[in-house]
């Protein structure tokens, strides 16, 4: 197998996404091994996947602010919280399904509805406490992805 780059060097290491076969040249190019296309589509990936999560946080945050569901008589101004609440809850979701990545795969129907009303719960409660690190932790991924 010769290198997909170079035609006339004998390839010494594979694509790790496609399997094309690549030079020792080549092969040192990127980390893990890859071609030069699979590099750019996991770069344009990682880009679009990380602002795909920005524009998300941000619609939920303006959904929240706009319904303003947690206003009462004694506290007006809750708009930003109300906000807040509901990006929590996305944000939560993406941190616990990369911590806790279990699946329930069978049961009855009261331990599902147990299970949705804890994982609703669990995402809720701990988007509450993490979601301004995983906010700027997307923002960094986001802007290192651009620099590569």
């Amino acid at each position: 197998m010769n290198c997909f780059n170079h035609i006339d060097k004998t390839a010494v290491a594979q694509c790790s996404d496609c399997g094309k076969g690549l030079c020792p040249e080549c092969a040192g190019k990127y980390e893990p091994i890859l071609c030069t296309p699979c590099y750019r589509k996991r770069k344009d990936r990682a880009i679009w996947d990380n602002l795909y999560f920005l524009i998300l946080y941000i619609v939920f945050f303006f959904i929240g602010y706009k319904l303003d569901f947690m206003t009462t008589k004694r506290m007006p101004d809750m708009q930003w919280m109300s906000g807040y609440v509901l990006m929590a809850f996305w944000a939560g979701y993406v941190f616990i399904k990369k911590v806790i990545p279990w699946k329930m795969t069978a049961g009855t129907t009261g331990q599902w509805n147990f299970y949705y009303v804890f994982k609703f719960l669990l995402y809720l409660v701990g988007g509450f406490f993490v979601a301004p690190f995983v906010v700027l932790w997307t923002v960094y991924k986001f802007i290192r992805a651009l620099r590569r």
